[in-house]
């Protein structure tokens, strides 16, 4: 039996295959549910939550670990002047179901690895995002 296309032409594809689905890995922000679209606190959260992953790829580096994905994909710029906290505090709520658990879930999602992903979720930067979550939303 004789291969009509040669393994050795296939590997650019291979690669590029590959490529495609290292890009798309990370999942785009999607926006709050309990707002509109075009609500001015879209934004705010998003910038917020930007600067926990702006956070964790600067501590990955600092590390020496590698960075999987792209986590601070679609995230503006200007978040990764903001410095937060990350590092876990000594007293903290257990993650619950609902946006905390959602959070978390994201930071897995767009490339954290879960031992930093699960210092970040008992840091003081991670429960002032749920809490400036809840407070945007009150009224609503």
């Amino acid at each position: 039996m004789t291969r009509k296309y040669p393994v050795a032409s296939m590997k650019p594809a291979i690669f590029a295959l590959a490529l495609l689905a290292a890009c798309a890995q990370t999942a785009p922000i999607p926006p709050q549910p309990d707002l509109p679209a075009d609500d001015p606190r879209q934004a705010e959260l998003l910038f917020s939550e930007c600067t926990i992953y702006f956070a964790a790829v600067t501590r990955l580096t600092a590390d020496g670990r590698p960075v999987s994905g792209d986590p601070t994909r679609g995230c503006p710029p200007e978040a990764a002047a903001i410095a937060v906290d990350i590092n876990p505090m000594v007293s903290v709520p257990s993650v619950t179901p609902g946006y905390p658990q959602t959070l978390y879930d994201r930071m897995i999602a767009r490339g954290i690895p879960t031992d930093l992903a699960d210092g970040i979720s008992k840091s003081k930067a991670f429960w002032d995002m749920v809490a400036k979550r809840d407070s945007l939303l009150v009224g609503f």
